[in-house]
């Protein structure tokens, strides 16, 4: 099965219907539902970047249960990975990027949820610069690599 890991822009997108990308990303994730491929993103790195937001923001606690029911009653799986695990690939991209913490975490769990896709559109951080410093560590520690790129290029790279 194919798997699209949704990165929190899109998971924004998807819950907020005043979102610029809104209408693009429900079409995105109806389009992947098609085609049988599985939506999903990763639990800890969803938490975090929620956690951290609504430390930012207090206000922002309503938006990040509205994005947490949505991922509910979209369908899209909310995977844990082992946290170890995810840390020390985090890591490791870190040595090759100059990314932010949160952004990795959203990177190393695309990989090891064995996503094929990640989609994200925040494309200063989520492009095919950094698309290769990820995928040359994941090739060095024997890991899947992964295709990044907004929804809408993604849907152009699919059949």
């Amino acid at each position: 099965m194919v798997r699209v890991y949704l990165e929190l822009s899109t998971l924004i997108a998807l819950a907020n219907s005043s979102d610029l990308f809104h209408k693009e990303t429900k079409e995105f994730l109806d389009a992947i539902k098609r085609l049988s491929f599985e939506p999903t993103s990763c639990k800890q790195a969803v938490e975090m970047d929620l956690a951290i937001g609504v430390a930012k923001r207090p206000l922002r606690v309503t938006d990040a249960l509205r994005m947490m029911e949505t991922i509910d009653t979209c369908g899209i799986k909310l995977l844990n990975t082992q946290s170890r695990t995810l840390l020390v690939l985090v890591k490791k991209y870190l040595k090759e990027t100059r990314l932010n913490m949160g952004d990795l975490l959203h990177y190393a769990g695309a990989t090891l949820l064995n996503a094929d896709y990640l989609a994200s559109w925040d494309t200063d951080d989520f492009n095919p610069n950094f698309e290769k410093s990820i995928n040359r560590v994941n090739r060095r520690e024997n890991l899947k690599t992964i295709k990044v790129g907004t929804p809408t290029i993604i849907l152009e790279w699919l059949p």
